[in-house]
Order: C-alpha cells, then sequence, then structure tokens
C-alpha cells in the first residue's frame, strides 16, 4: 500500500509539471496546424480512440494544450458528479498521452543540463531586479503578439435561461464593446459554479466569435477571464452569450463600436 501512494504521488508530481510545462512553453498565435474543437475534446473524454498525431500537436502547442486541459476540467466535474472520479483515470492519463509528459520531461532535462540553444530566441540583456515586494497584479492574456486591452463586464444581475428558451435582453441595458482585441473579464451571478463556459458572440442567428474559458471563484465572485479578439466583426448589435455545459445562458445585449473612449471596465 505505501508503494502504491509513493508511486501514485510521483506520477502525479510528473503530471502537474507536464500540464505547467506546455501551457507555456509553445505559443502559437496563429494557431497554425491546429486541430478543430470536436478533435481536442475526443481525445479528452476517448483517449484510446485518437490518433497520435493529436498528442505529437499538443507537445508543441500551447494553446491547444490549456483548451485541452479544460476540456479534461470539465470530465473531471462530470465524473466527480457521478462518483466515479478515482486515481485510475489519472494513471490512464499518463498511459495514453506518453508523447506529452515525455516531451515535458525531455525539456525541463535539457533546461537542467545548461542548453542554451533550446533559448537562443531569448534575449533580454540586464534584466531589473525582481521586485519581491509587490502585490500580485490581475492574470495577463498569454498571447505576447496581440495587445489586449482588459476590458470588463458584469454579468451578475443577469436572469439564466435555458436551452432554447427566449432571453429577456430587452430590459438590460447594452453595453459598449470596442472592436478590437479585448482581455474580457466576467462576473458570473452569485453561486455560479467553477466550470468551464462557452463565451460567444452572436447577432442574426450567426456566431461571429466564440471560445471556452474556465471560471474560477475569486473574492467571492466567480469570474471568466478569455481573450476575444474583435477587430473582424462588423460595427453593430450583438448579443454576448455565456453558457454553461448543462445548457444554461446569460445574455448580454451588447453594441460592437469602431473607438470607444479610454474606458476598461463596463456595467450596468
Amino acid at each position: 500500500m505505501r508503494d502504491r501512494r509513493a508511486f501514485e504521488k510521483k506520477d502525479k508530481d510528473v503530471l502537474d509539471f507536464a500540464r505547467s510545462y506546455l501551457s507555456e512553453a509553445f505559443p502559437n498565435p496563429d494557431r497554425q496546424g491546429c486541430p478543430p474543437d470536436t478533435t481536442l475534446r475526443s481525445l479528452a473524454f476517448n483517449p484510446k480512440e485518437s490518433g497520435p498525431t493529436v498528442t505529437e500537436h499538443l507537445a508543441g502547442c500551447s494553446p491547444c494544450f490549456r483548451r485541452y486541459t479544460e476540456l479534461l476540467a470539465e470530465l473531471k466535474s462530470q465524473r466527480a458528479a457521478e462518483g466515479k472520479l478515482s486515481w485510475k483515470r489519472v494513471a490512464m492519463w499518463s498511459r495514453s498521452h506518453p508523447v506529452l509528459v515525455g516531451a515535458a520531461l525531455v525539456c525541463a532535462l535539457f533546461i537542467a543540463i545548461g542548453a542554451s540553444f533550446l533559448l537562443n530566441r531569448i534575449r533580454v540583456p540586464n534584466p531589473p531586479p525582481l521586485d519581491t515586494h509587490r502585490s500580485p497584479g490581475p492574470v495577463q492574456p498569454v498571447n505576447p503578439d496581440v495587445a489586449y486591452s482588459p476590458f470588463s463586464l458584469d454579468l451578475s444581475t443577469l436572469s439564466p435561461v435555458r436551452g432554447s428558451e427566449p432571453s429577456t435582453t430587452g430590459s438590460h441595458q447594452q453595453v459598449r464593446v470596442a472592436s478590437s482585441p479585448l482581455y474580457l473579464t466576467l462576473t458570473l451571478p452569485l453561486a455560479s459554479e467553477e466550470r468551464s463556459y462557452n463565451v460567444r458572440l452572436t447577432g442574426g442567428g450567426r456566431t461571429f466569435w466564440s471560445k471556452s474559458a474556465q471560471a474560477h471563484l475569486q473574492e467571492g465572485q466567480t469570474l471568466i477571464r478569455v481573450e476575444a479578439d474583435f477587430r473582424q466583426v462588423p460595427a453593430g448589435s450583438y448579443n454576448l452569450e455565456v453558457e454553461s455545459s448543462t445548457g444554461v445562458r446569460l445574455v448580454q445585449p451588447v453594441s460592437i463600436e469602431n473607438a470607444l473612449p479610454n474606458a476598461t471596465e463596463q456595467k450596468r
């Protein structure tokens, strides 16, 4: 029993490191060669039925790997609710994804032995001293090639609707949103669950932008932070929708505009 516990802890430490490293080490801002979301979902929920090319892609694409971990979190929530989550599922992850775990460990080994050729694209002369007394700031976008402006929306007073039920957006004030790259912070209603949500911009029966994001509890509020690039969205009236995996939606009317005054927060 003691040996098994030691093995479980060692395997978990390896998985934690692999997830942390692969989430940041390989930015792919242009999303070149990325598989569709359905393929990532199939890998998360049915790993034995997915081909090796998908895991090979995740080993070199941090955006896809982060989306994959969101899907794993969704699966974990479902399994926990069903009372079926166990150590066996964690162990199966490492056996089903040797490419991901192996890639992270190999990269760590190269760094440990001082393989400077892996870092030859990074040039930071005379870095400033680390300020250990400064309080931590909010989480920032991970895409270094696009300047995302912070923008907050308070959705805490919206009434949730389920499935295809009509929303009552006519009773809510339309929020002006810039047609630019934004780092959205969405405040969900009180007692909203920490889970994966689908955030999308819709209008006229079409979806102009969508992304999945994980909600987190912070100082008593459930927040979603997600990058949203609205530069290709024509100016006009839309709905910003936040939908959970159970089909419950929040619908906030917004107006996409080409230019806005300098403001980082909108509240109704």
